[in-house]
């Protein structure tokens, strides 16, 4: 990767998994972090260790969920250079198995969290990138090229940022900001645990299921992939979905 020194990037979600491992990689590359997420002492402790390596960050606190607040976080990081990438990576798995779990509560949620979010993201990221721009949504394998029928209300709320981000890249082409959409298949997040319990051997089980590889898909393994999308020249078309496995292996989602 070359050096993103200058460069600002913000990440939601970024106090755990995913999200977390962008920010520290991005930082590592040199680019000024904006770490976003709704926990402040997770997220003080994202910054600590990245400042801790060497690398500049600093914690906003943002509930993707809230569009005023994903204003003020675009505001806030452009306060002092435009956004140069921006990371929607927060979400929920909402409720999962049968329909008789589904509340109209939890069903808002499940859609504001996962889609509703990275729509305000594209709407307010978009316009701090006045000197251009890459966002990269996080969606999911699951609602694109494999039906999980347990997770329904998540399926589709994450079919909705693929199509989000295929639609949103002409209409921001013109102002220089590309737009490419993350599909991990299955990654060994706090996600997982609670959809497995947890134990190494239930959580194997599932990716076995699932994904291509038939293993867990890393943190690191996902968050490379991430930064490669929102960083490597030349980039991927804008609009394009790409689906992450173990390795990582990138292929395109068609």
């Amino acid at each position: 990767m070359t050096s993103l020194s200058g460069r600002t990037a913000v990440v939601t979600g970024a106090t755990s998994g995913i999200g977390a491992a962008v920010a520290r990689r991005l930082a590592e590359a040199g680019a000024r972090v904006v770490v976003s997420g709704r926990d402040l002492g997770r997220g003080a402790a994202v910054v600590q260790a990245i400042v801790d390596a060497g690398g500049d960050a600093r914690f906003v606190a943002a509930d993707v969920t809230r569009d005023a607040d994903v204003a003020a976080l675009a505001r806030d990081a452009a306060s002092e250079a435009p956004i140069d990438f921006w990371f929607s990576n927060a979400g929920t798995e909402g409720p999962i198995g049968s329909m008789d779990a589904w509340t109209a509560e939890a069903l808002r949620e499940v859609v504001d969290a996962n889609l509703t979010g990275v729509l305000s993201g594209l709407h307010h990221a978009s316009s701090h990138m006045r000197r251009g721009g890459v966002i990269v949504n996080t969606a999911s394998f699951v609602g694109t090229v494999l039906p999980v029928a347990i997770a329904v209300p998540y399926a589709a709320a994450k079919a909705g940022v693929v199509a989000a981000g295929r639609s949103a890249a002409p209409l921001l082409a013109e102002a220089g900001i590309d737009v490419l959409t993350l599909c991990p298949w299955v990654i060994d997040t706090p996600m997982v645990d609670r959809l497995t319990g947890g134990a190494a051997d239930d959580k194997a089980g599932f990716a076995a299921g699932f994904a291509p590889s038939g293993r867990l898909t890393t943190v690191d393994d996902v968050a490379r992939a991430a930064v490669d999308l929102l960083t490597e020249q030349p980039r991927r078309a804008s609009g394009t979905a790409v689906l992450v496995d173990a390795g990582p292996t990138v292929t395109v989602l068609a």
